[in-house]
């Protein structure tokens, strides 16, 4: 049985912050893992090896030193922390950033030797090409630690090195040089597709523990912890998946070639922007295209319109957050008519658009929000 993969079943109550509060508590030292500093040494060891001339102060012989509750040095690990983005003095917005690890000198009381900031993405579909977030992250970041700008590395971590995930990084970069911070920056991912050159990824680091552990290279871990880290690999190499979402895309890719919503998806590709597209017109497309890819009739209850963010009752159809950009496809330009949608442009959101998800935070609750308020388009 994966604790993971049952608990994200049917309600998805497994997301993206949850995941990040699992890693949160992997890297933190005090936590009652078992695993000591080991995991947090091995997680910044890449980081810290390809800018040895940051981080002089945690390393030991090329790598990261002892960073355990018996060291010099005070880990504080903080998830979902807010950060105030200011427009000439004055608060604006906020960005969250997923994980926080802080270093502090415990022979100085209060001084701040480094901070990590993990921005954490499950599922590439959350990477909103052009939203600025990374940018907005780094600024936060820079007003949150006005007195210790020089403390702050980023650390990106995403599925895979897909081409959006790394042309965000790479825009990060050009943003972090462009305006001369000081920030080392590093890419990560959850799995790992192929050796990538100066890279790794949290599959990997778990595996390396585990392997450490069987030989005897560091302390035996605790039996549990063991179990809980081997499922949440198989969690991480399914996508983050859960037993109910992996049958569906396991029947629908034996019976239809591939997953329905990658046939949407298709069709999204296919048609304009500002164009008025009949519902109909998107199930024809789809059924003549499953029958002639796979000989098969698409079942009706496949169009479910999940794929269009202002159809309330996408709750319903696993749509549990509003970053669910595989879905973020269509909206109705009227609500009353559902049978007319067009195609969603996210990085330039149409005004007075609500989309909606189901809300994790109260049973059988539907949530919604304006378009314009967590996607902002920069040319307003």
């Amino acid at each position: 049985m994966n604790i993971f993969k049952v608990l994200s079943s049917n309600d998805g109550t497994i997301n993206e912050p949850n995941v990040s509060s699992f890693l949160a508590y992997l890297l933190d030292p005090t936590e009652n893992h078992g695993l000591g500093s080991v995991f947090l040494e091995l997680f910044l060891k890449r980081l810290v090896q390809l800018h040895p001339e940051n981080y002089k102060d945690i390393m030991y012989i090329g790598d990261v030193r002892d960073l355990s509750r018996n060291s010099n040095i005070e880990v504080r690990v903080e998830a979902e922390v807010k950060l105030p983005i200011l427009d000439d003095g004055i608060k604006r917005k906020t960005r969250d950033i997923d994980i926080l690890i802080e270093l502090f000198d415990k022979t100085t009381p209060q001084k701040l030797l480094h901070v990590f900031a993990i921005e954490n993405k499950i599922n590439e579909g959350a990477i909103v090409k052009g939203n600025r977030q990374l940018n907005d992250e780094v600024v936060g970041l820079l007003n949150y630690y006005e007195n210790d700008r020089t403390a702050i590395s980023f650390i990106y971590l995403t599925p895979s090195y897909s081409s959006r995930a790394l042309e965000e990084f790479e825009q990060l970069q050009h943003f972090i040089n462009e305006q001369k911070y000081a920030i080392p920056a590093y890419h990560i991912t959850w799995g790992i597709e192929k050796a990538e050159e100066n890279n790794t990824a949290i599959s990997t680091l778990i595996a390396q523990l585990l392997e450490e552990e069987a030989i005897g290279k560091i302390e035996p871990m605790y039996d549990y912890t063991k179990h809980t880290l081997k499922s949440f690999v198989s969690f991480i190499y399914s996508s983050f998946k859960s037993y109910q979402e992996e049958k569906i895309i396991s029947r629908q890719k034996t019976d239809y070639g591939q997953s329905f919503i990658k046939y949407v998806q298709d069709f999204y590709d296919a048609v304009e922007f500002d164009v008025d597209i009949l519902h109909n017109e998107l199930k024809q497309w789809v059924t003549e295209r499953i029958l002639k890819e796979s000989g098969h009739h698409v079942k009706e209850a496949n169009f479910d319109k999940s794929y269009i963010v202002n159809y309330p009752s996408r709750q319903h159809y696993s749509v549990n957050s509003p970053y669910k950009n595989e879905k973020n496809l269509f909206y109705f330009p009227d609500e009353t008519n559902r049978m007319i949608f067009r195609k969603l442009d996210i990085n330039n959101p149409p005004e007075n658009i609500y989309i909606y998800w189901k809300d994790r935070e109260r049973e059988n609750t539907l949530a919604k929000v304006l378009l314009t308020t967590i996607f902002p388009d920069d040319k307003r």
